[in-house]
């Protein structure tokens, strides 16, 4: 149901567009080491126009893979001071490659004129070649207005360098973009935490995915 919604979307849109540099997105650099995990942000600059969605599919080079929780369902991040009342659907398609659709049903609007909407949780494969490689949208990503008109980008493009060199890796700190709610932290079993657990500002005790990495909180 989640594939067919994601592919739905493509025959819903009547104005097409081409992509103006105000009204598109593109990922930040991102580094890892060989078996280990690192998330990938997924930024939106619409500095022109107003958006409601964004619909993309998103290769990985050979030696990276998605990660997901136990239910199959790629970990991802929305980013809440972006993307009020936005829902993220996520497949992963034959082959490996990651199909996105960040939209709202009440058709609301992204905050903000520029800017990180998501991360994605992706792991570097054990024996994975070091080196920088290259994470690359597949054929036309959709930015869809609240007329319906779309957008479209092709060939986004980011950095993602595989190394054995720990100096070359900083933790990306999220606080200001992340907030601590159910839509983006998890159970081990794929299941989004509810308010109960959550008390203050903090997790009770248990082990939860939050930012794609397993964390235990006593």
């Amino acid at each position: 149901m989640k594939r067919y919604y994601i592919f739905l979307l493509t025959f819903l849109v009547w104005g097409i567009v081409g992509a103006e540099d105000d009204n598109s997105f593109y990922f930040t650099d991102a580094a890892v080491k060989p078996g280990e995990t690192t998330n990938i942000e997924l930024c939106m600059r619409n500095a022109e126009t107003d958006l409601t969605c964004l619909e993309a599919e998103i290769r990985l080079p050979e030696g990276l893979s998605v990660v997901c929780d136990e239910e199959g369902n790629p970990v991802l991040t929305l980013y809440c001071n972006r993307t009020v009342g936005h829902e993220v659907l996520a497949n992963l398609l034959e082959g490996g490659n990651l199909k996105l659709l960040v939209s709202s049903i009440d058709g609301n609007l992204f905050e903000g004129e520029e800017g990180p909407l998501l991360s994605f949780c992706v792991q570097a494969a054990e024996k994975a070649p070091t080196g920088e490689c290259i994470v690359e949208t597949v054929g036309e990503s959709l930015l869809v207005n609240s007329q319906a008109e779309a957008y479209y980008s092709t060939g986004v493009k980011g950095n993602v360098l595989v190394t054995d060199d720990a100096t070359s890796i900083k933790e990306k700190d999220n606080c200001g973009f992340v907030e601590l709610s159910n839509s983006h932290i998890y159970d081990l079993s794929g299941r989004k935490v509810v308010n109960r657990k959550v008390s203050n500002g903090k997790l009770g005790s248990g082990i939860f995915i939050q930012r794609g990495r397993k964390e235990l909180h006593k």
